[in-house]
């Protein structure tokens, strides 16, 4: 079935991102695979033929999913690093400062259940689907710079730049980030997701990073 792009009208675009709310609990509590068309026209509470006009299939459902958790991503990015020059200029050491810049970082990276149950079943999917794998990278790529970028700019603005290519330092951020994250919602309410970056990655961006202009 192939949906006609035309221009949307506001309630066209309100009931499709109803669809993409209800797609994204489905797929976040059912999986992608064990997820129907059906599942999702119940959870929003529309028929099938509401769901099939704005969407042709399970896939272009996920794939609209896919692109609305990579900008709800980049909007985080965009939120959360412009405070960080306030507590950098209120930060009283070079150890304070980066700590600063490591949690606008994790701020940056949703840790609400639902987020991450989606995140976790999407890179499931794409790693199963190869043609869907580079829709998954394209955007997850375009996070990852976006955020290097932005911690290169605040490391500079504390008088250091990294050693190493910044695109690996933010893999690693998100690797122990996103590790925590979900270690934190498995071990309950009480458990805190920011101990373990907290402890880390300062310690880490400084051994990979030099004061500006050296070069050992």
């Amino acid at each position: 079935m192939t949906v006609v792009d035309q221009p949307r009208s506001a309630r066209r675009e309100a009931t499709r991102q109803r669809i993409l709310d209800a797609a994204r609990v489905v797929f976040a509590e059912k999986g992608v695979f064990g997820a129907s068309i059906e599942d999702i026209c119940e959870q929003a509470g529309f028929t099938r033929g509401a769901v099939y006009s704005n969407f042709a299939d399970k896939d272009d459902i996920l794939r609209a999913v896919i692109e609305r958790e990579q900008e709800t991503l980049l909007a985080g990015i965009t939120e959360s690093f412009p405070i960080v020059d306030e507590e950098i200029a209120a930060a009283q050491t070079l150890e304070q400062a980066v700590a600063a810049i490591v949690n606008r970082m994790l701020r940056s990276l949703p840790i609400e259940r639902q987020f991450i149950l989606i995140a976790t079943e999407l890179e499931l999917h794409a790693v199963r689907r190869a043609e869907l794998a580079s829709l998954f990278v394209n955007g997850t790529r375009t996070f990852r710079a976006r955020l290097a970028d932005a911690l290169v700019e605040a490391m500079r603005r504390v008088g250091r730049e990294p050693q190493v290519d910044a695109i690996d330092i933010i893999d690693g951020v998100m690797a122990i980030g996103q590790e925590s994250f979900r270690a934190a919602l498995i071990a309950g309410p009480d458990a805190d997701p920011y101990r373990l970056p907290e402890t880390i990655l300062p310690a880490m961006l400084l051994s990979l990073s030099r004061p500006i202009g050296t070069t050992d």
